[in-house]
């Protein structure tokens, strides 16, 4: 004798229905097990359920035992499930692999028939149907909520804003780390160093602190923190406010990019190329392959390539490879093994040259931005100014900062300098690791605390970038 699980749906809207009432459904199922000789195992109900998901405490209990009975009988298909998709999860995937069938009352749908086998074909059918409108719908509402400048949903709100009435607005303590995230990565620094500055320094956001690089990195990767939204094909500009400028998203973009290149061209190379300096012609040095060893050269004086060279009269030597990277070994091991030695090059550094007025007027501007900004934070902790005004003009204050310091005229032959408490700390990691390191782990570190290796003869001179 077959065991038969009787499931019974119903919602609010249905109660008084005539066929749809528990009771009812009850009354004839259990009919329809007598005329079967079936055994009525169990009674599963969900009263007051939509049959629009399978959230529903009875039908979760029915998956859970299928163990108990043969057969599912309802009253009627959509008793079941309102959706195909659904309707064919329960089939193949809860009923069938536990040797149960489904029965329909209504539809005569029979899973242990040939006809109810074709049915589930159809069911597979109707059922990616709803899955490709569902999407299809779910695509367009996004597209439209992003056409009104509302935050697209799904997903996690970004680092720096909060979700307001659908769209995004300033969190000022995330918006802060943002702003520094951006800062200290074309300031030069490693998403890796970042992250670690940040959770030394303790900051968090609402998913938590600075455990992996990742955050970092998909923070410098979110187009959203311009004040843009990107969906389906679809760009609204100016959708929420900024927290950086475009200047500084493809800035960071670019960056990501180049250094992707840098690592890739040095990962297994050599490990001074794009650091070595001719003294003589202002040159780039190259590895140079001869029958029995290897040098770096100039390449004015090679004329290997036409492009690169300088002066076509320069004679600066040429060094043997394993010699060259020797000298410059010594020299890194004294720096990070003497913090006081780095110190005194540090002190020693000559500041950056004013290039022309125009940048000393930009500079001008930029501290008087600072000190409105301290003003501002000053009257905030005083009470005298609500945070909305104070993220409003700090904002302001800090977008035009931004543009001014875009502004400034670089310096190419003396590259600006990293902080000295950051080349502290880099320095003492890679203290830490430089007798273990291999190649390409030193040409990450001679990158990050080098600008460049000034050959003249037999003089090697590194300029440190701190």
């Amino acid at each position: 004798m077959k065991r038969a699980a009787l499931y019974i749906r119903v919602s609010t809207q249905e109660q008084a229905q005539e066929g749809y009432s528990i009771g009812e459904q009850k009354e004839r199922l259990i009919a329809y097990c007598k005329a079967h000789d079936w055994l009525s195992a169990d009674v599963y109900v969900d009263g007051g359920y939509s049959g629009s998901n399978l959230n529903r405490p009875g039908i979760q209990k029915l998956m859970d035992e299928t163990d108990k009975f043969d057969v599912v009988l309802v009253y009627k298909l959509d008793r079941l499930s309102r959706s195909q998709r659904d309707t064919l999860y329960l089939i193949e995937e809860a009923f069938l692999p536990h040797n149960v069938d489904f029965v329909s009352m209504q539809e005569s749908f029979d899973t242990a028939t040939p006809f109810g086998k074709a049915m589930i074909g159809l069911l597979a059918v109707f059922a990616q149907l709803e899955r490709e409108q569902i999407k299809e719908r779910t695509r367009m509402g996004r597209i439209a909520r992003a056409k009104s400048g509302l935050y697209r949903g799904g997903g996690n709100v970004p680092i720096g804003y909060d979700r307001t009435n659908g769209k995004l607005t300033i969190n000022l303590y995330e918006a802060e780390q943002v702003r520094k995230i951006f800062d200290w990565y074309l300031a030069g620094l490693s998403i890796q160093r970042i992250r670690k500055l940040m959770s030394e320094a303790g900051y968090t956001t609402r998913y938590g602190n600075y455990s992996s690089w990742s955050t970092v990195r998909s923070i410098l990767c979110n187009v959203v923190y311009t004040g843009r939204m990107d969906f389906g094909g679809v760009t609204v500009e100016h959708a929420h406010e900024a927290i950086i400028t475009e200047e500084q998203f493809q800035a960071a973009r670019e960056l990501q990019a180049k250094r992707h290149q840098h690592s890739s061209n040095f990962r297994t190379k050599n490990l001074l190329t794009g650091l070595l300096v001719c003294g003589h012609c202002g040159g780039r040095y190259y590895v140079k392959a001869s029958s029995h060893h290897r040098y770096y050269s100039c390449y004015s004086r090679t004329k290997h390539m036409p492009t690169m060279v300088k002066d076509p009269n320069c004679k600066n030597k040429h060094w043997r490879k394993d010699d060259l990277e020797a000298v410059v070994d010594h020299k890194v091991r004294e720096v990070l093994q003497s913090p006081k030695l780095a110190a005194e090059i540090a002190a020693s550094r000559k500041p950056e040259p004013v290039l022309s007025s125009k940048n000393a007027d930009i500079e001008k501007r930029i501290k008087a931005i600072d000190k409105q900004i301290a003003k501002l934070m000053e009257l905030y902790q005083l009470d005298d100014i609500p945070p909305n005004v104070l993220g409003e003009s700090i904002n302001k204050l800090y977008n035009e900062k931004t543009a001014l310091e875009a502004a400034i005229v670089p310096d190419k032959e003396n590259p600006q300098s990293i902080p000295f408490d950051l080349a502290q700390e880099l320095i003492a990691d890679a203290a830490q690791v430089w007798d273990f390191a291999d190649k390409a782990q030193k040409r990450r570190i001679l990158e990050s605390l080098v600008s460049r290796i000034v050959l003249n003869g037999d003089d090697v001179t590194i300029e440190w970038a701190f």
